[in-house]
């Protein structure tokens, strides 16, 4: 057996390193293949297809309606902004947007507010075939009389969750988030 001279390996033991190294980088190849290949197969891993891209554009479309409606309000026409939120309504929400309606008109109109607004982003949180929560976060400005008809910023961020009534994504819930 030769032994190692001037510290340097022999050529068996360079060539054993290398053939382990090989074999580890053959195991990991392996399993990211295995792992690709399980992914294809998992729907939380695959692309959207074309008609689930369009479902989220629509249910995204359909809450930023309701969230730009919400916020474009003004005192000098207030049934026909308040009209416009419930176009957009179904069920519970609807329910409690009618109910109140009344009072917030009075208030709106006493207050001379006007709630200019638009939609800032949004993204779909969770959807499937019937129903889907949007996050929708708004840019906008208010002036009214306790403002002193100063404009001040309102910026709002909105959950709303949706429903689908014959083929149209309708808000079925509303909640301000922060």
């Amino acid at each position: 057996m030769r032994r190692m001279t001037g510290g340097r390996p022999s050529a068996a033991r360079v060539l054993l390193v290398l053939a382990v190294v090989l074999a580890c980088a053959c195991v990991v190849g392996a399993v990211l293949v295995v792992e690709q290949a399980r992914g294809d197969d998992d729907p939380d891993r695959r692309a959207p297809s074309l008609a689930e891209q369009d479902r989220y554009g629509e249910a995204k479309k359909a809450a930023e309606a309701t969230a730009t409606a919400l916020v474009n309000i003004d005192y000098r026409s207030p049934k026909k902004s308040f009209d416009a939120v419930a176009a957009t309504a179904t069920g519970t929400f609807l329910d409690q947007y009618k109910a109140s309606s009344d009072s917030l008109v009075e208030l709106v109109t006493t207050f001379k507010s006007v709630l200019t607004g638009k939609v800032a982003v949004s993204a779909v949180d969770d959807i499937d075939a019937d129903s889907a929560s949007v996050l929708v976060a708004t840019e906008g400005k208010v002036a009214n009389a306790q403002t002193g008809e100063t404009t001040q910023v309102r910026n709002f961020r909105l959950l709303v969750k949706l429903v689908r009534r014959d083929g149209a994504w309708l808000a079925n819930d509303l909640q301000f988030v922060g």
